[in-house]
């Protein structure tokens, strides 16, 4: 059996053999108030002992967004750059209210112990404030590892089945559970432990999350606290600030792992897969936003736009038909079939051993 009561996830603070937390390091880095170049710099010493880094700065508003202007290394050099974004292997979100930034995202720019200067970038005329702060993973991966899960249901009961009680004997969660497993093994990872827990708030508003401001509050009352557990909410529907429907969405990438009580703390997933009885889809998608949550990045974006940090992942450049979309088919063969591949295709299930590098030193996994 997967579930524990909810108790378990209340004393995941208290670590315990095996407990993630052990291997996490907080530090509170301070208020930073942005310069006449809409800029912050924020130091960050990083300990001998770090195999990865998030740093992450806000609240700073809905209607603000915010990334890394500039990070600079220990040894001066200049590792990611606003101006070339792509010159690097590090990508940074642009994220509203929240921003999380994580090292590495990639292992052609591992973390090194030293005095890091992470240029934070406010796109505000008037000065804005931040509290800054910053996680350290201090151990180094083991061989295979787990995630471990929190699942809320936001009133899905009466179209999926699905709530906190009868949840763990779901047959089509529980094979979908067990399917993300199969589609994490290629990186040595595994679910861990999976709670449960009926959402108790405005369940009218949130069964249905309507754009990004209604995603990051909903994230806010994860009641995590700063727990090593991905939470994820299960609603009926998800539409964009354009309108368009989005079947998961995870915070960043990548999210705020382990600090709870922000906007960019977990994942929202729709339930129409398991409404359907496709566990396979469903899983496709979980194991998906779970990965883009703990720093994973399309191999390419859907214009062609943007790519990955990762070196091994393919990069599509066959848009044949000149529509400005890079299609599962024009790309069979050159990326499509990655489980970060943009379109959720039934033939997007492999991993590379460059993206297990990354989620393996993620602050989740243990």
């Amino acid at each position: 059996m997967r579930a524990l009561p909810f108790l378990a996830l209340l004393l995941a603070g208290c670590p315990t053999k095996g407990d993630p937390a052990e291997s996490l390091e907080r530090v509170d880095l301070g208020s930073f108030t942005t310069d006449t170049g809409f800029g912050a710099d924020v130091p960050v010493e990083v300990p001998e002992d770090a195999v990865s880094s998030l740093v992450y700065c806000g609240p700073y508003g809905y209607d603000t967004l915010a990334t890394a202007e500039k990070v600079t290394a220990p040894d001066g050099s200049v590792v990611f750059d606003l101006t070339d974004p792509e010159a690097t292997p590090f990508r940074i979100g642009v994220q509203d209210d929240f921003l999380p930034m994580l090292l590495p995202v990639s292992p052609d720019l591992p973390l090194v112990p030293g005095a890091y200067t992470w240029r934070v970038y406010v796109d505000s005329a008037a000065p804005v404030t931040i509290s800054c702060g910053v996680m350290f993973r201090t151990s180094e991966p083991a061989a295979a590892q787990k995630v471990d899960v929190h699942l809320i249901f936001v009133g899905v009961e009466a179209e999926s089945g699905l709530n906190a009680t009868a949840a763990d004997e779901n047959a089509v969660l529980t094979a979908a559970l067990e399917r993300v497993d199969q589609l994490w093994s290629a990186a040595g990872l595994s679910i861990g432990t999976v709670t449960y827990e009926d959402f108790g708030g405005d369940v009218d508003t949130y069964n249905s999350v309507d754009g990004d401001r209604e995603f990051g509050d909903l994230l806010r009352t994860a009641n995590n606290d700063d727990a090593p557990v991905i939470p994820v909410f299960l609603v009926s529907a998800i539409t964009d600030d354009d309108g368009a429907t989005i079947l998961g969405l995870a915070a960043g990438p990548p999210g705020a792992a382990a600090t709870g009580g922000n906007s960019k703390g977990g994942a929202v997933v729709t339930v129409g897969s398991v409404v359907d009885g496709d566990s396979d889809t469903f899983a496709r998608i979980l194991a998906h936003e779970l990965l883009h949550f703990m720093g994973l990045f399309h191999p390419i974006a859907k214009d062609g736009s943007e790519t990955d940090p990762i070196g091994d992942t393919p990069s599509c450049t066959n848009d044949a038909d000149g529509n400005g979309t890079y299609s599962s088919e024009e790309c069979a063969g050159a990326g499509a079939e990655n489980l970060m591949w943009w379109a959720a295709s039934s033939s997007a299930t492999d991993l590379t051993a460059d993206q297990a590098w990354v989620v393996n030193r993620s602050g989740l996994a243990y």
